[in-house]
């Protein structure tokens, strides 16, 4: 299939003339950024650039910071790779491994090195060039195994990707040789399970005894918040757990806390709303209300009944926990264009700085991660908030960007039905402590 060829030889070439641009933005941005502020750390200038490239590309900052220090190694560094891939004779995916490849190897060596995994590439997947690539530097240079795993170690991670229908994923990158440990020990309690009689599947009892096992809580939770006492008409009521005793098993000590946004009907059973669960999105209504069901007490927000407005604070330069509370469940991640950075780990920022008279209320207020935060406090982006929750952003390149929140009450429409049902909530469980020299927690 000639065209097909063709095609991905076009698609490859366009990659190649991509690094070419995205590194000169590097470049541009890097000498502006020199001119205006005098000379910063090489990192300011990648995170600017990734800032710029994920906004026009609607990519998340960590793939676009990849996608900028890949652009600057192939355009600096692999020139080899760079004039293969742009002839179409190897694809991005094939470059992306031939630099892993070459990361560690001798500077010396690395160019003759470079060359033998292009030829070694051609007409190969990517997945059969990694493998026989891999195993070509390991033959050489086996001194070199000891530190990347160090390296890689200094990587590993928990993160989640929600998934549809109330699912989330839960991924662990951790050392191989402890991954699978892991992996057999929940497969061969699963197998233990299966041969009493339990009719789940393996996956279901992987799954089921891994959440036993980090939760330490009972599979049957309560479905009904017994003792909590629901918010008066025209509150957004946030349910802030107070601490909890955990199980005596537990020598760890380790708090936890969820949020969920739910309507006061909703609770109770009246109505059959989804909730929403910070941080992922609108959950089922009975799964909301077992999650109620362990809030330990409840704390109001009062809004309007009809825009959804939280009440403003005026020239109040501390925000206020409630207020807080409704701006993480309202932004749910990091404000800036295509960031997802959950709130849990975000800062308050004020649209129009306190100092030049900006409000503490919710329509100049907004959750930024700390890369993005230090980018416009530096007057790298410029960002304005015409209306409550929706911003609009100006790059360094003068482009324009808007974000709108995770949740907008003020454009849900008001049913006769629905205007007398105002009430919300915030649920969390376990709070974790405030650390000594920190933020207090938002709760």
């Amino acid at each position: 299939m000639p065209v097909l060829k063709q095609l991905a030889a076009l698609v490859s070439w366009a990659q190649a003339q991509q690094a070419l641009i995205i590194h000169r933005i590097e470049n541009d941005l890097r000498r502006d950024i020199e001119e205006n502020l005098g000379p910063v750390e090489g990192s300011l200038a990648l995170s600017a650039a990734a800032a710029e490239v994920g906004s026009a590309l609607n990519l998340p900052h960590m793939s676009a910071l990849a996608l900028v220090s890949e652009s600057g190694t192939l355009c600096t560094v692999n020139r080899s790779t760079h004039a293969q891939l742009s002839r179409g004779s190897i694809s991005y995916r094939h470059a992306q491994r031939i630099m892993d490849e070459l990361q560690t190897v001798p500077s010396h060596a690395a160019p003759k090195f470079e060359d033998e995994l292009i030829q070694l590439a051609e007409g190969r997947t990517c997945a059969q060039f990694a493998v026989k690539a891999r195993r070509m530097r390991e033959s050489r240079w086996p001194e070199t195994i000891t530190v990347r795993h160090r390296q890689a170690l200094e990587l590993r991670r928990v993160s989640l990707d929600p998934k549809p229908d109330g699912m989330m994923e839960l991924c662990a990158l951790v050392a191989a040789e402890k991954g699978q440990a892991i992996f057999n020990s929940l497969t061969a309690s699963a197998r233990a399970a299966r041969s009493a009689g339990d009719q789940r599947t393996l996956d279901q009892l992987r799954t089921d005894s891994l959440t036993s096992l980090l939760l330490k809580v009972p599979s049957s939770a309560g479905s009904s918040p017994a003792g909590s006492s629901l918010p008066s008409s025209g509150e957004l009521a946030a349910a802030a757990a107070a601490p909890v005793p955990l199980p005596a098993e537990d020598p760890a000590g380790i708090r936890t806390e969820i949020m969920v946004l739910i309507d006061a009907e909703t609770l109770i059973g009246t109505d059959d709303k989804p909730a929403e669960l910070n941080g992922y999105g609108p959950i089922a209504a009975d799964a909301a209300r077992r999650l109620a069901g362990q809030a330990l007490h409840w704390t109001g927000i009062l809004r309007d009944n009809s825009s959804g407005e939280i009440l403003a604070v005026g020239r109040r330069r501390k925000v206020p926990a409630g207020l807080r509370r409704w701006l993480q469940a309202r932004d749910g991640t990091c404000r800036f264009p295509g960031c997802r950075v959950s709130t849990f780990r975000t800062e308050i920022d004020h649209t129009v700085p306190w100092g030049q008279g900006g409000q503490t209320d919710h329509g100049n207020l907004s959750n930024l991660c700390p890369k993005h935060h230090r980018l416009k406090t530096l007057g790298l982006w410029e960002a304005r908030q015409p209306q409550p929750g929706k911003l609009e952003w100006v790059s360094p390149l003068r482009r324009r960007y808007s974000t709108a929140a995770q949740l907008d009450f003020g454009t849900t429409q008001v049913t006769p039905a629905s205007a007398a049902k105002s009430d919300g909530a915030h649920r969390r469980t376990r709070p974790r402590p405030s650390t000594a020299g920190e933020d207090p927690p938002p709760f």
